[in-house]
């Protein structure tokens, strides 16, 4: 019997194991095995619960514009556990200024699809305005090269749209510096509108139409998602949901692979404990540092490649306070901090107006974000100076002077990743490069995707490939 291990037990990791598991069901005849270096698995996704709070320490949700996730959540018997944000209060903020200003209603990622609110808006300057209403005037790009997210916007919206809701909104989901991001691994579908519309504005404008109409034949009673989806309880239930029920699949926490290198018959995988392991193909789910490091002595080209994929460092502070003499309404899932602006946080949500159900009675809980691309070196401070200067952001811009009931702080030491102009090209050299090392398969978010569902669309498609080859092999 052919034997599969996987490296790694994030959601690309654990998504391979279940789609194998899957495949085991039909008697496919594989044995796999999932290996964690950690006690836990589910990588970044994380869930506390304590006191009636539910704490995320990572991805607090997923889209659901992409299948991938509910998906998942439904073969796993979760689809009563999904639940979308509050349709309370949809609002979203800019800080200017020390100022929160509301976003115009009708935006869609930056494009405005609403005109009146966007006129009236104080967000942007007349001059500001004018130059993004040009979106419908000028002639798309020719060819299709790459280009970051900074130039694309410039040449489409103009300098303000960029430093007012691109780089904040676009940027911040990646961390990323917008001059470096690459459009076409990010937000490819603005390249495609704009190939297929010429104008993005047109073309949002064309889809809203369509999603109008689509809405309009769905029958009463049965609701659309909402955007952003999540578990009443927390991510960590689909992790731990699908390590309990891929039961044709071991999983193995705590265990540290530490080199990988041929055998006779496959692949042999060295552990920390000096143990090893054989089998015939590989996925690995690590990150690509960590990969290019198994890897390097039997491949350095392509380990050399996979180095070149950068990651940035990141924290996340969960902080939670009474209501009663909390001096914002929270009206709204949060807002985000244009780097002009000069501060030290780089976005915070409203996590008890987004997901009531996570905080207990009587408090509120926010969630903000340091570090990225531009100033990951506040991520790599201490906790208790991310905790202070959190702090002082939050009493600069929300005027919130008291004391909370909880803070924690997590940090994330390079590991987020970065999708830099011409990475697209780089990820197809490196899957050239892995022909030559047969049986080994590479997955995650820093190839095609960075989102839970990209990831599990990611790590399927590894697993569907590594059972092809292994088929062939018996074949021939």
């Amino acid at each position: 019997m052919k034997k599969i291990v996987i490296i790694g037990g994030g959601i690309a990791g654990l998504a391979a194991a279940y789609h194998i598991h899957e495949e085991i069901s039909k008697s496919t005849p594989v044995a796999c095995t999932l290996l964690e270096s950690s006690e836990k698995f589910g990588g970044k996704i994380s869930t506390m619960r304590f006191d009636g709070f539910i704490v995320e320490r990572g991805p607090d949700s997923f889209i659901s514009q992409k299948p991938q996730a509910i998906e998942l959540c439904k073969k796993l018997g979760l689809e009563d556990r999904l639940t979308g944000t509050s349709p309370d209060h949809p609002n979203t903020y800019v800080c200017l200024k020390n100022k929160l200003v509301t976003m115009p209603d009708g935006l869609s990622l930056m494009i405005p699809t609403k005109f009146m609110p966007f006129i009236f808006s104080p967000l942007f300057s007349w001059l500001g305005k004018i130059r993004m209403g040009m979106d419908l005037f000028i002639p798309k790009k020719k060819g299709n090269d790459d280009e970051s997210l900074a130039s694309f916007v410039r040449r489409r919206m103009g300098k303000e749209a960029l430093e007012k809701m691109a780089e904040p909104m676009l940027a911040g989901i990646y961390a990323s510096d917008p001059e470096l991001m690459s459009i076409n691994s990010t937000f490819p579908m603005f390249v495609q509108t704009e190939q297929k519309y010429r104008s993005l504005i047109l073309g949002m404008l064309a889809r809203k139409r369509q999603q109008m109409i689509h809405q309009a034949k769905v029958p009463k009673g049965k609701q659309p998602f909402s955007l952003f989806m999540t578990l009443k309880n927390g991510l960590d239930e689909m992790v731990e949901t699908l390590v309990e029920k891929a039961t044709n699949v071991t999983f193995r926490a705590g265990t540290k692979v530490t080199d990988l290198s041929r055998a006779e018959e496959g692949w042999k995988l060295t552990l920390a404990d000096g143990s090893f392991i054989n089998a015939d193909a590989v996925i690995s789910a690590a990150p690509a540092k960590i990969s290019a490091h198994l890897i390097e002595q039997t491949s350095p080209k392509v380990a050399s490649l996979l180095n070149r994929i950068r990651y940035v460092s990141t924290a996340t502070v969960s902080i939670a306070y009474k209501k009663e003499g909390f001096p914002h309404p929270l009206d709204g899932f949060g807002f985000v901090v244009p780097k002009k602006e000069g501060k030290r946080i780089l976005a915070c949500t409203w996590t008890s107006s987004k997901f009531p159900e996570r905080v207990p009675e009587k408090h509120v809980m926010l969630r903000c974000f340091v570090g990225g691309a531009m100033r990951q070196e506040l991520a790599e401070l201490d906790e208790d100076a991310i905790a202070t200067m959190v702090r002082e952001e939050l009493l600069d811009i929300m005027g919130i002077d008291c004391e909370p009931v909880f803070l924690k702080v997590f940090k994330y030491k390079k590991s987020n990743v970065q999708y830099q102009v011409g990475h697209a090209s780089l990820i197809k050299s490196i899957r050239e490069e892995l022909q030559f090392l047969p049986g080994i398969f590479v997955t995650g978010s820093a190839y095609t995707g960075i989102g839970i569902p990209d990831c599990i669309r990611d790590g399927m498609n590894a697993a569907k490939e590594t059972i092809e080859f292994l088929a062939n092999k018996t074949n021939t």
